[in-house]
């Protein structure tokens, strides 16, 4: 048993992210508003504690009280019984109002006690009783608090149930750490660093997994599938992102030493502030516009827009929009974007909690006229999904690739304290006809695989999907 114990109290480990984008320290300006501002732990502690010392002296009014009722039923009981074997002309020991005045006092006797015991208001939200699990958890945290041998940082034990928590909810839920998830960086749209995405490979090594351009490691020369093997000199070796972020993070000017093709190469690089361009454009051949999106994040909707209009007005006649490896972003950023082709009149999507359905549409004022192609492939998934679901549905736009990821759930972020914060699964999505694409996807109109070629050699000639994208516009305008 007490082994059993031991496992149970023990911190949840840490994990590790695959990937992380190298910053500095940054809050999520898109959630700033579900951020709250609560009672700090030793606040708690004392109220919970002086709650219990309420509770206990209530409890002992109670049985006194109760006991009062007892001895004085009791002894009614007696003396009615005793009563009922005496000459009631000779042995009447009240007058008929004593009597009526007892039980007078007896009825507010019970009211009272009926008022004692009603549940403490300060264990009551909403009308109802706290949960006893609450309670077991305030108990043990307490208790933890008063019986370990050691200094305990009480933030820090706040933080690690917190993130206890998580291992109970979905996939999707999970705690976030500010200073290395790529996740809240990414959908900022903009982040203070030096432009790289890092991972850990199977050996163990720090691998750049990818470098964004018009960034200071860009500028410097630095490139994707790098390995960082020291940092101002320090070896990496058996270091975790983590680690590498936490670094950077912690001076502007910096010195990385790469391993490429067998060679070390070390970069002088300077952090600065980074906007990330997550989109990109231009026209094909025949007027066929083209947007690739990549993510959606806080700024995406002003650079597609853009980009949106810098077509239109060089006689765009058709549209391409490349969803492909997609994974999703921001529900208000795609609704905002789906706006600029649907009009008041269209779905763009509903959701559901356990307050039932809601259904959200567009406020945009025009119907796009032109046709629109849709590239998706299994790396595509939430925003993305909702995206090629409200331009299929409600507007006719063709779907080539592969069948989407299947996220069909969505996220509230929110913030406890300036060290952690956490995504967890408040809704599910449905597409403007009500599916539900959670674990299936959605297939497309035209299922193609992209071609080994463009692996080998990632050209525009190579990319078959595309291709076929530009073949159906070029014979349906």
């Amino acid at each position: 048993m007490a082994n059993k114990k031991e496992e149970n109290i023990k911190k949840p480990e840490k994990k590790v992210n695959k990937s992380v984008n190298v910053n500095n320290k940054t809050k999520n300006k898109s959630s700033s508003s579900n951020f709250t501002t609560n009672k700090t732990v030793k606040e708690k502690r004392a109220t919970v504690r002086q709650n219990q010392s309420k509770q206990k002296v209530k409890t002992v009014d109670i049985k006194i009280v109760d006991n009062e009722i007892k001895n004085r039923l009791k002894k009614s009981d007696d003396n009615i019984e005793i009563n009922k074997n005496k000459n009631l002309n000779n042995n009447i020991n009240f007058s008929l109002f004593e009597v009526i005045l007892m039980i007078i006092i007896t009825i507010l006797t019970c009211i009272l006690v009926g008022y004692f015991v009603m549940p403490d208001t300060n264990n009551v939200k909403n009308g109802q009783e706290v949960d006893r699990e609450v309670e077991t958890f305030l108990e043990q945290y307490n208790y933890i608090l008063d019986n370990y041998y050691g200094e305990i940082d009480k933030q820090q034990l706040i933080n690690d149930a917190i993130k206890g928590m998580f291992s109970s909810l979905d996939d999707y839920s999970e705690v976030i750490n500010q200073e290395s998830n790529s996740f809240t960086i990414t959908l900022q749209g903009e982040y203070e660093g030096v432009g790289i995405e890092i991972a850990n490979d199977i050996y163990g090594n720090i691998v750049i997994v990818n470098v964004y351009e018009k960034t200071p490691a860009y500028k410097a020369g630095i490139r994707s599938n790098d390995i960082i093997i020291k940092f101002n000199g320090i070896d990496l070796n058996g270091r975790s992102t983590t680690e590498l972020v936490e670094m950077i993070a912690s001076t502007n000017e910096m010195q990385l030493t790469i391993l490429r093709e067998g060679k070390e190469i070390t970069f002088n690089v300077k952090r600065e502030r980074i906007v990330l361009e997550s989109v990109k454009s231009k026209m094909l051949d025949n007027n066929i516009g083209y947007i690739d999106v990549d993510v959606f994040a806080a700024n995406t909707k002003e650079q597609f827009e853009k980009a949106l209009t810098e077509l239109e007005n060089n006689n765009m006649e058709s549209l391409i929009i490349d969803l492909r490896d997609n994974t999703g972003g921001h529900l208000s950023v795609v609704e905002e974007m789906l706006y600029l082709f649907l009009d008041k009149n269209h779905i763009i999507y509903q959701t559901e909690d356990k307050n039932g359905i809601e259904k959200t549409y567009s406020k945009g004022t025009k119907d796009k006229e032109y046709k629109i192609v849709v590239l998706q492939n299994g790396l595509s998934a939430s925003a993305s999904e909702i995206m090629a679901a409200a331009l299929s549905e409600e507007l006719g736009s063709y779907i080539i690739g592969n069948t989407s990821f299947g996220k069909g759930t969505v996220q509230t972020l929110k913030g406890v304290n300036e060290d952690i914060q956490y995504k967890f699964t408040t809704k599910r999505w449905l597409t403007p006809k009500g599916n539900w694409v959670n674990g299936v996807g959605i297939k497309p109109d035209l299922e193609v695989i992209l071609s080994e070629k463009y692996y080998e050699n990632p050209t525009i000639d190579n990319d078959n999907q595309l291709q076929s994208a530009i073949d159906y516009l070029n014979n349906n305008i």
